[in-house]
């Protein structure tokens, strides 16, 4: 067990004690009681595939996946059934879990990097609320996926708040040992070094786990089991411990690779012997638009890769709930623990449908969309010494008011000066009252050249997708489908538009400048949004997006007047003229759709020249950095 310095309390400020919800006229019933907490999330789960969300009107024929270790907490809880996280993505939805902002406010908007030697992670400033009940003498273990940068002694879990990791850094993995670790291990040290995230073997605090401990037998060691075993050691130690503990228990499952073992994969269609017939025959796939694009001669293969799809993504899901119930077993060999222990359950975003399995039923849409069915999220609390079971909690939740409400139950502070999104919501969850009367939960999505973006506010919200369109408006109360746009037909329709987009447009001046800090898909060199961050600057478009000049980018202090490229265009090389000589000089050459074709660092040179005479003719555009200020110039090569 690793010793914990003692917590010293840092005074918050009255700013801080509104976002917590605390008065400052009286105790909140559970600040300060400091229960174990376990945080278990799921990846790229749907919505209606866990029985405690699916509700008696549940069409069987999209396939009933037994989730009973779920349910059983769930319904012994408190079900959130308004429940959202932040983000469609996988990498947005987690950063804003951990640091409890929007990761629009620190640019990470974008998964990072699929490559393990990057260096980029979530900014070191941004204390996770993990660090805050470290500092509070808990235990903390992180078990999974982690997905919020690879770098040593900055951006790992053990840098950010947690004693003990066991899992993967990257944003996924094939689920079987053999799988990657033998692919991983054979190339080390060759002339192809792997640094797809997806074959990086599993690590235990810093190092790579031993692979004497993995069994050589095909379909052994399968993933979700393996971190289960895990979380039951780390829990075991920490209940042996004075001091309470937090667990973030973070499953790979279901996202892709579907995968599962055979023998479960058998034992599922013997215990669902209906399933796959009636998946096979349901309109909602043999009407899908993976298959009804496709020539009538082609829609029966797609078909049933659909119907396999479900199986096994069913299959997963079956397993992760078998194994939550493992990990429930450990807790209630001392039951006095496991009624100490607040288990909050959700998804890292909406479920990925047709051919990667997940059904969002009844939800508009699915992971990637900022529709219902990319955001709202399967949420549910349990805690036995604090909560009687059988409720639903029905107002709107934000996956950003973990990091509050825990910081709270945990007797802790907000660090000085740090931002909070989120709102301490554990007394008012319970109490079943609304914890964000007139405040508003924010989903948007760069795509293209525009930002896709829904508000949630109350009952209503508002949605806009794609430049130049207009923003659709709903009643969720009475159409969680989204299928009946009020916009036009109520009569006080554009009144509500009109408060809602006022509060957004408050919301984002506090971060319109702000670009991404890295790109998914950058590994290759380049990613199709960049130039339209960086040169076109049509991203973000927040003006455009919601209507206001306010939130036009700002005038940066560039050197617009006192550099100039010459000649242009040129053949061979383009010249750079400053007024006066540059100490820190990056000149970067990308391609139209922003892939970088070629780098240059120098220093003190007022007259640089970048080589060109390699590239192909064409238009490119010129970055330059010099100083900490930053330019883009068109250029052609001739």
């Amino acid at each position: 067990m690793k010793r914990k310095n003692t917590f010293k309390s840092l005074k918050m400020r009255l700013l801080t004690l509104a976002c917590l919800g605390v008065t400052i006229g009286g105790v909140a019933q559970t600040q300060g009681t400091k229960p174990n907490i376990i945080l278990i999330l799921a990846d790229d789960l749907g919505y209606a595939d866990v029985g405690f969300n699916r509700g008696s009107g549940f069409p069987a024929d999209k396939g009933v996946i037994p989730t009973p270790n779920l349910d059983a907490l769930a319904t012994n809880g408190i079900i959130c059934t308004d429940g959202h996280v932040v983000h469609p993505f996988c990498g947005p939805s987690r950063a804003a879990l951990l640091t409890g902002i929007y990761p629009h406010r620190i640019g990470a908007q974008y998964n990072l990097p699929n490559d393990i030697t990057s260096e980029l992670g979530i900014p070191t400033s941004e204390v996770f609320f993990s660090k805050v009940l470290q500092d509070n003498n808990y235990n903390t273990a992180a078990v999974g996926k982690w997905h919020l940068g690879f770098k040593e002694d900055s951006y790992q879990p053990l840098d950010r708040g947690f004693d003990d990791f066991f899992g993967f850094l990257g944003g996924g993995k094939n689920y079987f040992e053999e799988r990657y670790e033998d692919s991983f291990y054979r190339r080390q040290g060759g002339t192809n070094p792997v640094i797809n995230e997806y074959q990086d073997p599993l690590q235990r605090d810093r190092s790579y786990v031993d692979r004497a401990e993995f069994s050589n037998a095909p379909n052994e060691d399968y993933l979700t089991d393996v971190l289960t075993d895990e979380a039951i050691k780390y829990i075991s130690e920490y209940t042996a411990d004075p001091n309470p503990f937090f667990m973030y228990l973070a499953y790979n499952a279901p996202h892709t690779p579907l995968q599962a073992p055979d023998a479960e994969i058998a034992q599922f269609k013997i215990d669902n012997p209906d399933f796959e017939d009636l998946v096979r025959n349901s309109t909602y796939v043999t009407n899908s638009t993976p298959v009804t694009k496709l020539p009538v001669a082609d829609q029966p293969a797609k078909i049933e890769e659909i119907v396999e799809a479900r199986i096994n993504y069913a299959t997963m899901v079956t397993n992760m709930d078998t194994n939550i119930g493992r990990v429930v077993d450990e807790l209630k060999k001392d039951i006095n623990v496991f009624n100490n222990t607040l288990i909050v359950f959700l998804s890292d975003n909406g479920g990925k449908v047709f051919t990667s399995g997940a059904v969002n039923h009844p939800l508009a849409q699915w992971k990637g969309s900022v529709n219902e069915g990319g955001h709202r999220v399967p949420m549910f609390f349990h805690w036995p010494n604090k909560i009687s079971g059988g409720q639903t909690y029905s107002h709107l939740l934000s996956a950003l008011d973990l990091y509050p409400t825990f910081v709270d139950l945990a007797g802790g502070t907000i660090p000085a000066g740090k931002i909070i999104d989120g709102k301490s919501v554990m007394d008012k969850i319970i109490a079943g009252e609304d914890a964000r009367v007139d405040d508003c939960i924010y989903v948007m999505r760069p795509q293209n050249g525009f930002h896709n973006a829904s508000i949630n506010c109350g009952k209503y919200k508002i949605v806009k997708k794609g430049d130049g369109g207009d923003w659709n408006l709903f009643d969720l109360t009475n159409d969680i489908e989204e299928a009946n746009n009020l916009a036009g037909v109520l009569p006080n329709a554009q009144e509500i538009i009109d408060n809602i987009l006022e509060k957004a447009v408050e919301w984002v001046k506090e971060f319109k400048d702000q670009k991404p800090a890295w790109f998914d898909n950058e590994r290759n060199g380049g990613h199709p949004h960049r130039v339209h961050w960086f040169d076109t600057e049509a991203l973000p478009g927040y003006d455009r997006l919601f209507g206001s000049s306010e939130l036009a980018l700002g005038v940066e202090d560039a050197f617009s007047s006192e550099f100039s490229v010459s000649p242009n265009p040129s053949s061979n090389y383009f010249n750079l003229n400053f007024n006066e000589p540059i100490n820190k000089l990056e000149l970067e050459i990308l391609t139209m759709d922003g892939k970088s074709v070629k780098k240059v660092i120098g220093t003190n040179a007022d007259k640089p020249r970048i080589d060109a005479s390699g590239l192909p003719h064409g238009m490119y555009i010129l970055r330059v950095k010099a100083d900490g200020n930053s330019a883009f110039e068109k250029i052609i090569k001739l």
